[in-house]
């Protein structure tokens, strides 16, 4: 079984995606961040530069994972990955009117990929607007997260109707670092049960 998990920036798809792969015991694959991404991506998308390339580099890292994660398939198999073609798509709302031809070109990558669930995390800005500041990274000014949230959270709303297996789920008061809130998402995206690790008491 293949899950997506997309949503705005600052929604929290990347927590996710690692605790639900170690949840289940099985892969996850993230899109990274810092670190991992061409150290020009990130100053590229804070000045509104370059948005077929851009995009073209999300798609591309979406395309390997997908692929190595085919691969990681099988039964009784829950296989995480952030991000999807919706998550390319919900982006073009941030470029210019001329980008949009080639932008829509570059989505074609994300036409092979299939997934059996995805989950569109929303949230209130508020929401949002705490967990950005939690993570306190210097390259995020939050007031600029904060107004790519909503203009790209509306389009993932909008967009989310028309993605075949789809669920929109509302994280505001989930914490993903706690077995309720993952709990509660496994309801909500009517995922499978997860195996879990006995822990015993032993004595010496």
């Amino acid at each position: 079984m293949r899950v997506a998990i997309v949503g705005g920036p600052g929604i929290g798809k990347s927590t996710l995606v690692r605790q639900l792969g170690d949840l289940y015991h099985n892969s996850a694959y993230g899109e990274g961040e810092k670190g991992v991404w061409h150290p020009r991506v990130l100053e590229d998308i804070a000045e509104g530069r370059n948005p077929v390339g851009v995009t073209e580099y999300f798609a591309a890292l979406y395309d390997a994972n997908y692929r190595d994660g085919l691969m990681n398939d099988g039964p009784g198999k829950v296989i995480f990955f952030e991000g999807a073609r919706i998550t390319l798509e919900a982006h073009m709302a941030e470029y210019p009117a001329e980008c949009q031809d080639a932008l829509r070109r570059v989505l074609a990558i994300g036409d092979r990929w299939r997934f059996d669930r995805v989950i569109v995390l929303t949230s209130s800005t508020a929401t949002v607007e705490k967990h950005i500041k939690l993570r306190n990274r210097p390259e995020e000014l939050a007031e600029n997260m904060v107004r790519r949230f909503r203009l790209i959270d509306g389009e993932f709303r909008r967009l989310a109707a028309h993605e075949p297996n789809a669920v929109i789920i509302d994280r505001d008061g989930l914490e993903f670092h706690e077995r309720s809130g993952l709990d509660a998402i496994v309801k909500a995206a009517g995922l499978p049960a997860y195996r879990e690790i006995a822990y015993r008491d032993l004595p010496c």
